[in-house]
């Protein structure tokens, strides 16, 4: 099972496909403190990632996942600040 939902803790194991979105999505809105381990996740659906954008729960542990870890947890935990632009320059 992709998602493994308690009160306030959730985890994400293996392969989170298109199909779990949605309980997730209802986890997400009705925990008031939502925390979500990644550690066992190796693959996250597009809608999955947009929903732990929207929600931004506490991220209780990174995935061990090389891809995840390095392109998807910054985006989650606000770390992937792009330092290449200084000043007031324009996008």
């Amino acid at each position: 099972m992709p998602l493994e939902l308690h009160d306030e803790n959730a985890s994400l194991i293996g392969v989170v496909t298109v199909d779990e979105v949605e309980q997730l999505v209802g986890w997400l809105r009705s925990s008031q403190r939502p925390r979500v381990s990644l550690r066992r996740c190796n693959h996250l659906h597009t809608g999955a990632l947009q929903a732990l954008l929207l929600f931004r729960p506490k991220i209780s542990a990174a995935p061990k996942d090389a891809f995840l870890a390095a392109q998807v947890l910054p985006l989650l935990t606000g770390a992937g600040g792009d330092t290449s632009r200084q000043g007031n320059e324009p996008p």
